[in-house]
């Protein structure tokens, strides 16, 4: 239940942040920045969906007490997203850094992904424990 609440708040507030794209042309008088910022925005908006389960999920594990489980997906986290800040700004600007945290935040989904359905208390080998 709690990973859905994280999903609907998620959309919620990715909705809510593109909603309030208009508002981006009031934040600088320079059409460079302005125009600069629309996609790193967008997919900000975007990652609000995925954010929102990666921070309940990271929650329910640290309620659960898999902290290896967790500091061994955010160190994998942190080594994709170092590689990536080496590799997507070069080709994309300011827009490779804002997808270089979505890789991040990708594998991080990946680390709650596989606590909840391999190692959490509500996985089917916990359950069938049970």
């Amino acid at each position: 239940r709690l990973m859905s609440w994280g999903f609907l708040l998620g959309v919620f507030l990715g909705g809510l942040q593109m909603l309030m794209l208009p508002l981006l042309q009031k934040s600088s008088p320079l059409e460079e920045v302005r125009q600069a910022a629309v996609i790193p925005s967008i997919l900000a908006s975007i990652y609000q969906i995925m954010n929102g389960l990666v921070f309940i999920g990271e929650g329910v594990m640290v309620g659960c007490g898999n902290f290896f489980q967790l500091s061994l997906s955010t160190v994998i986290a942190t080594i994709a997203a170092l590689v990536s800040l080496n590799t997507l700004p070069k080709m994309f600007g300011l827009t490779g850094v804002w997808l270089s945290f979505g890789v991040f935040n990708s594998f991080r989904l990946a680390g709650v992904w596989l606590h909840q359905t391999r190692n959490g208390p509500l996985s089917e080998k916990a359950l069938a424990q049970a």
